[in-house]
């Protein structure tokens, strides 16, 4: 399995933190290949609290 991330160039109307928030988001999933407890668990570890930054992310309409 590759470990390739590709990003969407609308990202970049989003506001910082949640630009780093989707590229650690990214980055775990090269270890983690789900969205399993043991995923939420590591990617809290970079940004504390993963579910308020998934919360604020979907109030975003990008797409």
């Amino acid at each position: 399995l590759k470990n390739n991330i590709n990003l969407n160039a609308r990202l970049l109307h989003l506001p910082t933190e949640l630009i780093d928030y989707v590229i650690l988001h990214e980055l775990v999933h090269t270890k983690v290949k789900n969205h399993s407890k043991e995923f939420w668990s590591t990617l809290d570890r970079f940004v504390g609290d993963s579910k308020f930054y998934d919360k604020q992310l979907r109030s975003y309409k990008i797409i």
